[in-house]
């Protein structure tokens, strides 16, 4: 219960309408931090297979195109999806399948050198980690670029 006189102020506080920043939804003030935090499509999230910031909205799509990239699994020299790659690491003794069809297989010259040696997963964990963002900050810089030459562009006109 709010008292009559603290109505207003409590209305104004947590019912009243408000509009979103990210999308333009409206909604009780009240519900702006959780939508913004856990709804709104707008929302800036993280890709789990390349930690690309992007909104939302996109992600499933991203994620579909983005899981399809395979990497060199160095237990078994096998190139593995991404979207595969937690599974597989959870089962794969190093030893290489045979069965797997020619499109996956990789050179000979690799079957036959074996995993490297003296390498530990983490390390590879961390290199991955370090290329990603790498490759990150650069994609953001010619993202930036091109977004300033754009707006640049629509300014001259």
């Amino acid at each position: 219960m709010i008292p009559r006189k603290f109505s207003e102020e409590h209305f104004l506080n947590t019912h009243a309408p408000v509009s979103c920043s990210l999308c333009s939804e409206t909604m009780e003030r009240e519900i702006l931090p959780i939508h913004k935090g856990e709804n709104c499509p707008q929302r800036i999230v993280t890709c789990e297979f390349c930690e690309f910031p992007l909104p939302a909205i996109d992600l499933a799509e991203h994620q579909e195109v983005c899981g399809n990239r395979t990497e060199l699994c160095l237990l078994c020299n096998r190139y593995i999806r991404l979207r595969e790659r937690y599974n597989h690491e959870s089962w794969c003794n190093g030893i290489s399948d045979n069965t797997v069809g020619s499109s996956r297989d990789v050179r000979a010259a690799e079957r036959e050198q074996g995993p490297p040696q003296g390498r530990q997963p983490q390390d590879f964990s961390r290199k991955r980690l370090l290329f990603t963002i790498a490759i990150t900050g650069i994609a953001v810089l010619l993202g930036s670029l091109f977004f300033q030459r754009k707006t640049d562009t629509n300014q001259v006109h």
